[in-house]
C-alpha cells in the first residue's frame, strides 16, 4: 500500500451537494483530531442547497496552516462522481492519487437534454494527464448493499483510510462515525465505511 512520508497530507473532496461531501470533510478532520493531529478544513466553493458543485479540501499535519490546496498540490483527490473528479482533477500533484466513486449523477442538463455526459473512457483519459494513480469503486452500489444509497460519504470515508495515504487509524475512523450519527444509523454507516476500506486495499 502507498504511504506518505510528507509532514501534512492535502485532499481534496469533490461532489454534488447532497451527497454529504461537507459531512465527510467534517468528520474526516474530527478523526484527525482523535490522532492528536492539526488540521484545517475549508470549502472552496459550492452551491450544497442546490444540488450544485462542492469542493472540500482537509489538510492533516503540522504544516497546514490554511485550508487552501493550491493547484497540483493535493495527495489525494476524493471524486463522489467522474466528472465531479475531473472538474477538480488539476488540484491533484504529480505522482498523486485519486479516489473515485464510478456510480454516475448526472447533472440537471444533462438530464434535461441540454448536454451531454461524457463516455467514461474519455474521463479516465483526461485524469491519466494528470496521474495513473487512481482506485476506482462504485461506492452507491456499496451503499446499498450496506443499507442505504445515502451512505455514500461513509464508503468514501472508509475508502480513504483504507489508501494508508492519511495517518488515520480504522479504529478512530469508526469510533468518529458512531459518535457523529444517532445510534440506529451506525450499523449501516459503519458497515459502510467498513467495506469501502477494504475495498480500496484490496485494490491498491
Amino acid at each position: 500500500m502507498p504511504s506518505n512520508t510528507s509532514n501534512t497530507v492535502n485532499i481534496a473532496i469533490s461532489g454534488v451537494g447532497g451527497q454529504g461531501v461537507l459531512t465527510l470533510a467534517e468528520l474526516l478532520a474530527k478523526a484527525a483530531l482523535r490522532e492528536g493531529l492539526n488540521v484545517r478544513v475549508g470549502e472552496i466553493h459550492g452551491m450544497a442547497q442546490r444540488g450544485g458543485h462542492v469542493v472540500c479540501t482537509v489538510r492533516i499535519g503540522d504544516d497546514a496552516k490554511g485550508p487552501i490546496i493550491d493547484a497540483g498540490a493535493a495527495d489525494l483527490l476524493v471524486g463522489f462522481e467522474p466528472v465531479e473528479t475531473l472538474r477538480e482533477i488539476h488540484l491533484v500533484k504529480k505522482g498523486g492519487y485519486v479516489l473515485m466513486s464510478s456510480h454516475v449523477q448526472y447533472p440537471v442538463a444533462v438530464s434535461m437534454g441540454k448536454a451531454e455526459y461524457p463516455d467514461h473512457k474519455e474521463i479516465l483519459a483526461s485524469i491519466k494527464k494528470f496521474t495513473d494513480k487512481i482506485i476506482e469503486i462504485n461506492a452507491h452500489k456499496i451503499a446499498v448493499e450496506a443499507g442505504n444509497p445515502r451512505a455514500l460519504n461513509m464508503v468514501m470515508f472508509g475508502g480513504i483510510i483504507g489508501t494508508n495515504l492519511v495517518p488515520i487509524s480504522k479504529d478512530s475512523a469508526m469510533q468518529t462515525i458512531r459518535e457523529a450519527f444517532p445510534k440506529k444509523f451506525e450499523k449501516t454507516n459503519t458497515t459502510a465505511a467498513e467495506i469501502g476500506l477494504e475495498r480500496v486495499r484490496s485494490s491498491i
